[in-house]
């Protein structure tokens, strides 16, 4: 059992390249999240990577596996005829000759899908410490072409180079494969002005898988698949999992930004919710709840100086809210304004006895609001 440093897997690796090791390697990558262990294993020949994967796959796990990624009709059909011709069941490139024979494809054909596979597999594991095991003893006959070859080890490590500094241009917006992507329409899909990313996001975006989980299912690179994922980021459809405070405005933020007030705006509109931003986006950092319950979670979790509350929510009504969050001592000075379609009297006077720091009737001005949010809450203009 060796240990690796974080971004030391290449120089592990390698060593078993300039040895010659062939064989097996698995490999458990720590990736720093509740002490999540994201494992792998890499087949060697002669020093040269021919397979890596979640598992070592069965000849008929392979031949499924290359099936699928050439979307070949007929592979299932062909699957079962080589079970019956084949003289040793354990052997990939026992099914291998059947499928040439067959005219399906060729060794062209396997080593593009696999060194895809491979050169994915590795970007997985590559920024990570963790530890390895070799293991001779494995009974893995799978080489390319009539020679046995492997996988160029340096170009590897080229392709490999490539992707990182391709999920570095992605940062900070999406920080890594392993962040979680989150829908900031509240359900409200068809906002979405593309039937693709509408159809997606519902299905897919659910706050509880990665985009690499999302990219596996689907069968995509997960780094092209955060190239369009930071699209509708810039679009404001989706957010990443503890990151909604790098962004303003849905754009990353400097670092004068990150001295920016915070202030959160409680509202079920998506409209409304997507102008407050707009407006306040180029003086403060906004957090945004659709409903009592994710604004109290907010609340106890970031340093929110000001809420923008809007009286009328599906759950509970802002009054009501207001009243619960003055209850709370910590919250007893927070400055809270109330935003509300409603105009009178008598809401006036209530938000007032529930609490509220001031109260504003819907559609409001943007220098009102800005006026009134500085009396409250100073906060200097960022050049951009």
């Amino acid at each position: 059992m060796f240990k690796f440093g974080a971004g030391k897997l290449q120089k592990t690796l390698d060593q078993l390249h300039q040895e010659e090791f062939s064989g097996v390697v698995y490999i458990n990558a720590a990736l720093g999240q509740q002490d999540k262990v994201r494992s792998r294993v890499i087949a060697f020949h002669k020093g040269a990577i021919t397979y890596a994967g979640r598992t070592l796959p069965t000849p008929l796990e392979f031949s499924q596996l290359v099936g699928e990624k050439l979307k070949l009709k007929v592979m299932k059909a062909a699957m079962t005829l080589a079970e019956k011709r084949t003289k040793d069941s354990t052997s990939i490139l026992a099914y291998l000759a059947i499928y040439f024979r067959l005219d399906l494809f060729g060794w062209d054909d396997v080593e593009k899908v696999m060194r895809s596979q491979v050169v994915s597999c590795l970007d997985q594991l590559w920024a990570y410490a963790g530890t390895l095991r070799t293991e001779e003893a494995v009974d893995f006959d799978l080489a390319y072409g009539e020679d046995g070859h492997g996988y160029n080890w340096q170009q590897l490590c080229l392709s490999l180079t490539q992707r990182q500094q391709g999920w570095a241009s992605l940062a900070p917006a999406i920080p890594s494969m392993d962040a979680i992507p989150q829908s900031i329409l509240q359900g409200n899909y068809e906002t979405v002005d593309d039937e693709y990313a509408q159809q997606h996001l519902r299905i897919w975006i659910d706050g509880n898988r990665s985009l690499l989980d999302i990219a596996e299912q689907l069968q995509r690179d997960p780094l092209e698949l955060g190239h369009l994922y930071l699209h509708w980021q810039k679009m404001s459809w989706v957010i990443f999992a503890g990151d909604q405070l790098q962004y303003v405005g849905g754009n990353p933020i400097s670092t004068a930004q990150q001295s920016l007030p915070l202030i959160l705006s409680v509202d079920d509109s998506v409209v409304v919710q997507t102008m407050l931003k707009r407006t306040l986006c180029d003086h403060y950092r906004v957090l945004t709840a659709s409903n009592a319950v994710k604004a109290l979670n907010l609340l106890n979790s970031h340093p929110i100086e000001l809420m923008l509350l809007d009286v009328t929510m599906p759950d509970i009504d802002g009054i009501e809210f207001c009243k619960t969050v003055r209850g709370i001592s910590k919250f007893r000075d927070l400055p809270v304004i109330m935003l509300t379609a409603k105009d009178g009297l008598i809401n006036k006077v209530k938000g007032q006895m529930a609490g509220s720091t001031h109260y504003l009737t819907k559609p409001v001005k943007k220098e009102k609001l800005l006026s009134v949010i500085e009396k409250n809450l100073p906060a200097p203009t960022v050049n951009r």
